[in-house]
């Protein structure tokens, strides 16, 4: 049921909100009235829902400026509290909505541009086929995070062994880690699955927490140059895993072998399905907070 349509970069996470006291994108060092009119109370959702409004445009990054600088941006590590929001609710996904609706468990990497773990049009490793259909990430953590460790391509495990709650009254599921991410190893890969559905799944691929201008990951001595973000917020579009192909929210469904490319999925309102889509729909958020 996969599309194998390209995201933006390596991974598919919109980014809708960074906010670092630096001049970044162009904009000149001075605060201007784009900076005064920053809000950090704006809903970050509103923002994914508006990106994504337009049928008929790709998902670009997009970058607001604007909060104080808290931290020194040059140092060589930088430790981020990464709070999830789940979106997925009754609400606005209501036909055949699960009673055990959440996000899984949370698997990932802090590695360098030298590996991918995940792709947009690249079919999905064992690994990731077992977190999309399973939820589970053993396989993902012991077979292809620890190699990428001791090869020195990755730094640390991402290992969350919490589900998050669904959307509930308008207000999403909240869940709460901490990264740490080194120059020689800024970018972060994670992924968890939409549960219960037949491989579906959220996440980010080999995001930048340098602020490179692109965000789509470093190489060599260029990150050397580059200040970590205060803030980056992130959407993730639904995901096929490529390896089922079935319509609702329950486990299982007929095996696709070979499985297709990673793609996007999304529900589909007038037929109360999933269905395959080159539109992403945002149903989780990634936000990336400094604390140290």
């Amino acid at each position: 049921m996969s599309t194998g349509i390209s995201g933006t970069g390596k991974g598919s996470a919109l980014i809708v909100a960074t906010a670092i006291g630096l001049t970044a994108c162009g904009s000149g060092s001075d605060s201007g009235p784009e900076t005064a009119a920053f809000d950090e109370t704006l809903s970050a959702q509103a923002l994914l829902d508006s990106s994504v409004e337009s049928q008929n445009q790709p998902v670009t990054p997009s970058t607001i400026i604007g909060a104080d600088l808290l931290f020194e941006p040059m140092t060589d590590a930088a430790t981020y509290l990464v709070t999830v929001r789940n979106f997925w609710g009754m609400d606005d996904f209501p036909q055949a909505f699960p009673d055990n609706a959440h996000l899984s468990l949370f698997g990932g990497a802090v590695h360098n541009a030298s590996i991918s773990f995940w792709e947009i049009g690249e079919p999905p490793s064992r690994g990731i086929e077992d977190m999309a259909e399973a939820g589970l990430i053993d396989i993902l953590l012991s077979d292809e995070v620890t190699p990428a460790i001791e090869q020195g391509t990755a730094s640390s495990f991402i290992e969350v062994r919490q589900f998050t709650d669904p959307a509930v009254a308008g207000e999403p599921g909240e869940l709460q880690f901490e990264i740490t991410v080194t120059r020689s190893h800024p970018l972060v890969s994670m992924t968890s699955m939409l549960g219960p559905s037949p491989d579906w799944f959220v996440g980010v691929s080999g995001l930048s927490l340098l602020d490179d201008g692109d965000t789509a990951g470093v190489q060599g001595l260029a990150a050397t140059l580059h200040p970590w973000f205060e803030r980056l917020v992130v959407g993730s579009p639904l995901h096929d895993g490529g390896s089922k192909s079935d319509i609702t929210p329950v486990m299982g469904g007929p095996d696709i072998i070979p499985p297709d490319p990673i793609g996007f999925v999304a529900y589909n309102e007038a037929a109360g399905v999933y269905l395959p889509t080159d539109v992403p729909q945002i149903v989780a958020e990634f936000d990336f907070q400094r604390i140290r």
